[in-house]
């Protein structure tokens, strides 16, 4: 099918007479033929793509060649000849700019042979209008549909005119649903530096994805992955090293403990010969790091990452965030609860619209209300963001700053049995304990420390005595659990400060327990 069009574009290419300045290519062969196409049926057509895609290039060459039996080719002699009005759309275009259009087409076509003439609204820019304060482009809804915008059952025939929208960016779907949309991509040159490794990415993606107990990761994760590759490639102007493609890697599928290391299921279907060699700017790959990054923006093609999910244990991760990561940000802590007030978003939409960062606590019950702003998909006006806020008919709109950030930070086993998946795959996902920010260093000691706790809470009896005596390392530590030397190690490296070929922590951290 693919190849029998690809034909007939051929064909209509072929019978027009082009300036010889001008390339033949795919994006205009393909303009020209959906354009006569749709002009000859009366179909609603819109060209979307950037400044340069011969939109209205093909437009005029339709308007030369559609001439019925006054056209140069004997091919388009079959066709109905063409008269086009063209209205040029801006953020000052009014209703009855539009509608007036419509209805000079219409008067175009009364008493002709419909089955030989076609009067076409082309609306240039389309898109500039969506900025108008009047919203021009809602009266397009009937127009497209009967060609009147009156809601009459039966129009007169002459006021179903044919219609091109010429746009460098996609409308409202309300809109394009009304027609036929052409979407018109432009050569990428990143593209092709990353093409080669989409196939190994998308393999080791879907085994992931398939020998995962539930669906922890999804399209969105894999879909977030290749947009921060392309955005590696797009700032470099080169394929993504090593570091790049691990970075993005446990950007995106993080977070879920006894699973296999993401960075190493990923090597298995990659060939890391095709990647570029380590650079000094390379992203820090370490649990801070990622965070770091993600809290920043970096790595994404707009400079916006997703909102984060930090799975943790006995919320270790708040101490750790306001310590390392949110000291230097405008960030509130909300701490959830059964009580009404805590149920409300209020807190969250004053953060939306000042650029402050919120974390979030404890609100299971609200997560849901945020699916919109999770989405992170816009509505723009007057270079402001919008997004709706709630479930059901109550919804309210808030104005989202370009500096907000999100962090949920959840007990990992409440993530993994109790948070519904659509809310896991919009997030950013990382597990975060203290003893993920630890360096090797530190975790050997940690180590020392978790034997020499054992040997003394370890009590010699007889045998006949250890099967009614039982003693934990709790009781001879009150309060202890498994995060306990880890937190101790790296709470006195963060006073003390751990330069390199200082020991003296390791001190400190003995004396603690002595």
């Amino acid at each position: 099918m693919q190849e029998e069009i690809s034909r007939c574009q051929d064909v209509f290419l072929a019978e027009l007479e082009l300036p010889p300045n001008i390339a033949r290519n795919s994006a205009l062969k393909e303009n020209i033929f959906m354009m006569v196409v749709c002009i000859e049926l009366r179909i609603p057509l819109f060209l979307v793509g950037k400044p340069g895609s011969s939109k209205s290039l093909a437009k005029s060459i339709v308007a030369d060649a559609m001439q019925g039996d006054a056209a140069h080719s004997e091919l388009f002699k079959n066709f109905k000849q063409v008269y086009m009005i063209s209205f040029q759309c801006s953020p000052l275009s009014t209703p009855d700019g539009i509608v007036g259009t419509f209805k000079q087409c219409s008067r175009f076509q009364e008493g002709k042979d419909l089955n030989r003439f076609v009067s076409v609204v082309v609306l240039d820019e389309v898109g500039l209008a969506e900025d108008s304060p009047r919203m021009p482009l809602k009266t397009l809804h009937p127009l497209l549909e009967t060609g009147s915008e009156e809601d009459e059952d039966s129009p007169a025939a002459h006021k179903k005119v044919g219609f091109v929208g010429l746009s460098n960016w996609a409308l409202d779907p309300a809109k394009m649903n009304r027609g036929i949309l052409v979407g018109i991509c432009a050569g990428d040159p990143v593209q092709d530096l990353i093409e080669p490794l989409i196939p190994s990415l998308a393999k080791a993606y879907l085994s992931l994805y398939k020998n995962q107990k539930r669906e922890f990761f999804g399209l969105r994760d894999y879909y977030s992955l290749i947009k921060m590759v392309y955005s590696f490639s797009s700032k470099s102007d080169r394929s993504p090293t090593h570091l790049e493609i691990e970075h993005s890697v446990r950007r995106n599928f993080g977070g879920l403990l006894g699973a296999e290391d993401p960075m190493r299921h990923f090597e298995k279907y990659m060939q890391m010969t095709a990647l570029a060699e380590a650079t000094p700017d390379d992203l820090d790959c370490s649990p801070a790091g990622l965070l770091q990054a993600s809290l920043q923006g970096h790595a994404t093609g707009e400079g916006e990452s997703r909102y984060l999910l930090v799975l943790t244990e006995n919320y270790a991760a708040l101490p750790i965030l306001r310590q390392q990561l949110l000291s230097q940000q405008d960030a509130i802590i909300i701490f959830g609860s059964s009580f009404p007030y805590d149920q409300e978003y209020t807190q969250i939409k004053v953060c939306m619209e000042t650029g402050r960062t919120v974390v979030l606590l404890n609100l299971e019950n609200l997560y849901e209300s945020l699916y919109d702003a999770l989405n992170q998909y816009y509505v723009k006006l007057f270079g402001q963001r919008y997004v709706d806020l709630g479930l059901g008919t109550h919804r309210v709109k808030c104005r989202v700053h370009n500096d907000f950030r999100l962090i949920v930070i959840a007990d990992k086993d409440v993530v993994y049995e109790r948070f519904p998946t659509p809310l896991i795959n919009r997030l950013e996902k990382h597990f975060l304990a203290t003893s993920t920010m630890l360096t090797m260093d530190q975790r050997e000691i940690v180590t020392q420390l978790e034997q020499w706790v054992k040997k003394f809470a370890t009590i010699v009896l007889p045998a006949y005595k250890m099967d009614n005596y039982k003693f934990a390392i709790s009781d001879a530590f009150v309060g202890y659990h498994d995060d306990t030397l880890a937190s101790l190690v790296y709470q006195i490296c963060c006073e003390m400060g751990q330069a390199e070929g200082n020991d003296e922590w390791k001190y400190m951290v003995r004396w603690c327990l002595c």
